[in-house]
């Protein structure tokens, strides 16, 4: 019986950042539904609406959005429409997966530079929320080179299985 090849350590490691980047985003998804429940609970039986909810609820759909892409990339998650790419030839069909990896990984690093940048400014101003919580908001601006970073790290992983596969 043949066994697959093993995956180079650096390539499972992408694999693991991205897996923790989806826990994570689990994690956070779970914390936004109890938080509007608890919001809803209160505002519903005891006329108390909370004030954080909100503005907490927003940052976790960020992280949400941000940390799991690496994550559904890595499992093909995300939607693609093969309606051109299911006529090529198996040889452009591979060169055209190359081309969007590479395309991705220029994607990714715009959301890395530009969110570093971002970020920074963010700290720099000492900018924060306008809500009650008054969130420093390079906090929530780190999600976006965080999650840019995990992506890019996955499309630079899909490059290499699809450079390794010659098939």
């Amino acid at each position: 019986m043949h066994t697959p090849p093993r995956k180079p350590m650096l390539l499972r490691w992408i694999d693991s950042a991205c897996d923790a980047g989806g826990v994570v985003a689990a994690v956070c998804l779970v914390l936004v539904t109890l938080f509007i429940c608890y919001d809803v609970f209160m505002r519903y039986f005891f006329s108390a609406p909370t004030v954080w909810v909100q503005e907490m609820s927003i940052y976790l759909c960020i992280a949400i959005g941000y940390l799991a892409c690496g994550y559904a990339l890595k499992n093909d998650s995300h939607f693609s429409i093969t309606i051109l790419v299911d006529h090529l030839t198996p040889k452009n069909r591979r060169r055209m997966k190359i081309f969007t990896c590479l395309l991705g990984i220029a994607y990714a690093a715009v959301f890395v530079v530009k969110g570093i940048e971002n970020t920074r400014f963010s700290y720099e101003i000492g900018d924060t929320s306008t809500g009650l919580m008054a969130t420093p908001l390079w906090i929530p601006w780190t999600l976006v080179p965080i999650g840019g970073l995990l992506l890019g790290l996955q499309f630079f992983n899909k490059l290499v299985q699809e450079i390794q596969n010659r098939k």
